[in-house]
């Protein structure tokens, strides 16, 4: 039978054997063969939100094995796919985390990618990407590629993983890109598309931001969205009708009157409705809708064309029996400007299999 991590008592997870899941007419049953780390996977284990019998991960990229009858995009068996899924869900709902062997997912939310591209670099994309997407298309209304716009656009701690995605979504439409990281990253945000890089941590980047946006600048990207990034965000926002994203959904922040703030929680685009953070979620069909176009343009344009590039990928050994590392790494904020992957055929069979337990106190919170 297919492996997966599962959740157990007192935040301990295991590698254990599964049923294959069922898949309906609209959907995929997809094989995994690599998934990626994200923020949410660790949080979701370490602070109980993932009850036990659930199991965590987003990110996978896999092999179709079976195709609904309904489903959409004329997949066939043996194709390379890659999306994410909403892990850490209550078992009930019957929803599987990436971090197993078999996915289900509709087939109009996962993506296909070039055979240039490896399942390990592409893993990093799906739940990123969505992110930045969301924020800058379809809240603040920016056009998609390959339309053009002349616009000032700020993405603050642009070395986060959503921040990578935002930078270069925001320069696939032309807009003039500003990002802040520390001194080291400057040289590869560039190569991303930043047209300017400042360090986060100097006292003058607010005025600097401002200096290089002509004191017109009314979009941005907030990638870490506490209080006093944020702060720093607002300040160098100074159009009339500025927009802002923020990627913390439960943090709240002063946010001045000439700025709309879009509060963006990837989880919206599966289109179901849901109880998160101890929030009630209305469904939102139009974020669906929209993930679908933009899962499309990724598979059709920005990958093919180069417009959108994967995270910098560290590979971690042992499957699913790595993530007792990774997540220590994570939770000990040493990841940076890359993304965690795994290989699920590295997995230890269930009776070598290694209890992963999270029950370290992590005082700060890692971005995406």
């Amino acid at each position: 039978m297919p492996i997966a991590l599962v959740v157990h008592e007192q935040k301990k997870l295991v590698v254990e054997e599964l049923p294959l899941p069922k898949y309906g007419s609209k959907e995929l049953l997809i094989k995994v063969t690599h998934v990626a780390q994200n923020p949410a996977d660790w949080k979701h284990a370490h602070f109980g939100l993932a009850k036990p019998g659930s199991i965590v991960g987003c990110d996978f990229s896999g092999i179709v094995v079976k195709v609904g009858k309904e489903a959409v995009g004329n997949y066939k068996k043996g194709e390379r796919v890659a999306g994410c899924v909403h892990g850490g869900l209550d078992h009930e709902f019957g929803i599987r985390g990436a971090f197993s062997e078999y996915v289900v997912q509709e087939a109009s939310l996962v993506f296909r990618y070039p055979s240039t591209m490896s399942p390990e670099a592409v893993v990093t994309l799906p739940l990123v990407s969505i992110t930045a997407a969301l924020g800058i298309f379809h809240e603040m209304g920016l056009p998609l590629p390959p339309a053009k716009i002349e616009a000032n656009f700020l993405v603050w701690a642009g070395s986060t993983s959503v921040g990578q995605c935002a930078i270069q979504l925001a320069k696939s439409i032309d807009c003039f890109v500003i990002t802040t990281a520390s001194s080291a990253r400057h040289d590869y945000l560039k190569g991303l598309g930043a047209d300017v890089c400042f360090d986060y941590k100097d006292p003058y980047v607010v005025s600097k931001i401002r200096q290089a946006a002509k004191d017109h600048l009314a979009y941005a990207f907030d990638c870490i969205s506490e209080k006093e990034a944020t702060r720093q965000v607002c300040a160098a926002l100074t159009a009339s009708n500025s927009q802002l994203c923020t990627v913390l959904p439960f943090i709240a922040s002063e946010i001045p009157p000439h700025i709309k703030e879009h509060r963006v929680l990837m989880y919206t685009m599966f289109g179901n409705e849901r109880n998160l953070f101890g929030k009630h979620y209305k469904a939102k069909s139009e974020d669906k809708k929209f993930a679908e176009k933009f899962y499309k343009l990724v598979s059709n344009v920005l990958l093919p064309e180069g417009l959108l590039k994967p995270n910098r990928v560290t590979k971690i050994p042992g499957g699913l029996n790595g993530v007792e590392e990774g997540f220590k790494r994570m939770m000990e904020n040493k990841v940076a400007a890359e993304k965690l992957v795994y290989t699920i055929a590295e997995t230890n069979s269930q009776n070598d299999c290694r209890w992963i337990c999270c029950r370290k106190i992590c005082s700060k919170g890692a971005s995406y």
